[in-house]
């Protein structure tokens, strides 16, 4: 049995799919005593950067260095009350080795930009959390530095990614820039690799995925590879939608956002059609009672997806305060784990990057996924007229498995037709 007076401080459980973290700083040091509540350390999952509060008072005694990552419920350190513990934390390896390298705090864009623009995170302060290093950061480095490298984008993102190094490259670009054709020959000078099996061609694996970036990619992958994927398209009529959000605003005088009638439109929809609101893990299938909607976020650490709970039973002006308040508190890094699990189905709006229709790849382990496309005017036909009207291209993946593409072209009509007539969502 443990020494009653001693806390063991564990990597914390983040959900359901996460299995590791990666420990990105103490933030305390080795023997400090530390108060129960006071910040211990700083993780990041597949899903967030955040900050764990210590879970006990007392010495603190350190056994997982920081930059390293860890399963779930790993022992990461310990609290210690009493004096016989801080004696040992003194005798302890890390206590001798004050020294450690620190670890720099950066977001996955801000060190794939750094590895493409050869620049050093040593010495860049950041202005994300807790000092981060994010890409406006490098991005105002890189036009201080004075003795880059000239070099086209294209150049520079073909070196990053085959490892090629552009010191030492003769540029014949203008002004000595190297171009695409100079990397493709330092590439033609370097040795073969070993031949591959017949039709098989060998590609470098891609480097520098750790942390959030490796998470998703991850979760990503078992999405395309586990799930037979069939992805929904239709381009439907939403003047009358836009000339709703000019009309009614919130209590604060502010605009609905799209995204909150999409999400309404999308739970009502659900209601009559569960079987989309459902999920399969470990080989258990379950419809859902809950609408609980995960809304697409993209930000410095990658792609995060915040939910909100029990949407069908939200006016639109509700779901449009939560959207703003937890895509602003997941830009700055602060939201929970508890605030990004548990979703019933996913929404992602690539509409603000002037995206029309894609693809969109379903989050485990729900059963579909809404993609929403750019809402622009373009010329229909009316009632044998030639008109401008207001479009938006939906694209719904599902899971074959579970749903048949009849019941989920009938939840993309059903929906559609909420959206259609958004009346019936603000008067609701």
């Amino acid at each position: 049995m443990p020494d009653s007076k001693q806390y063991e401080v564990v990597m914390p459980k983040l959900g359901l799919i996460t299995t590791q973290a990666t420990l990105v700083e103490w933030l305390k040091q080795e023997g400090d005593y530390v108060q129960k509540g006071e910040p211990l350390f700083s993780l990041e999952s597949e899903k967030t950067l955040l900050e764990i509060e210590a879970p006990a008072s007392g010495y603190l005694h350190i056994l997982q260095p920081a930059g390293g990552t860890y399963e779930l419920l790993t022992p990461l350190g310990t609290l210690s009350a009493n004096a016989a513990g801080q004696a040992a934390m003194a005798a302890s390896p890390l206590a001798a080795q004050p020294d450690m390298p620190a670890v720099i705090l950066a977001s996955p864009k801000a060190r794939h930009f750094a590895r493409s623009q050869q620049l050093s995170l040593s010495g860049i302060p950041g202005s994300g959390p807790r000092g981060m290093i994010v890409l406006d950061d490098l991005q105002k480095a890189a036009r201080l530095q004075p003795e880059r490298i000239k070099a086209t984008p294209l150049a520079r993102r073909m070196a990053a990614e085959s490892g090629v190094e552009l010191q030492g490259l003769s540029g014949s670009g203008p002004r000595g820039a190297v171009t695409r054709s100079d990397v493709e020959q330092a590439l033609s000078r370097q040795p073969s690799p070993a031949p591959s099996a017949p039709g098989v061609t060998a590609v470098p694996a891609p480097s520098g995925l750790s942390g959030t970036r490796a998470g998703i990619a991850e979760r990503l992958a078992a999405s395309w590879q586990e799930r037979p994927q069939v992805t929904l398209i239709s381009e439907i009529d939403v003047t009358n939608l836009v000339s709703a959000r000019k009309q009614f605003q919130d209590e604060n005088g502010a605009k609905l956002s799209y995204n909150a009638f999409i999400l309404l439109a999308a739970a009502r929809a659900l209601q009559q059609f569960p079987q989309l609101n459902a999920s399969l893990t470990r080989g258990q299938y379950v419809q859902h009672a809950n609408i609980d909607l995960g809304l697409a976020v993209d930000t410095e650490r990658g792609l995060f997806v915040p939910v909100l709970r029990n949407v069908d039973q939200k006016s639109v002006f509700t779901i449009n305060r939560e959207i703003a308040d937890l895509a602003q508190r997941t830009q700055s890094g602060q939201l929970s784990p508890e605030e990004m699990k548990g979703s019933t189905f996913t929404v992602t709006n690539l509409g603000a990057y002037g995206v029309d229709a894609f693809t969109p790849l379903i989050n485990p382990p729900e059963t579909a996924i809404l993609g929403v496309g750019r809402i622009m005017a373009r010329a229909v036909v009316l009632e044998g007229q030639l008109v401008a009207r207001d479009t938006v291209t939906l694209s719904l993946s599902f899971d074959h498995r579970l749903v048949d593409g009849a019941p989920a072209a009938r939840f993309l009509q059903r929906l559609a037709q909420y959206l259609e007539r958004p009346v019936v969502l603000v008067s609701a």
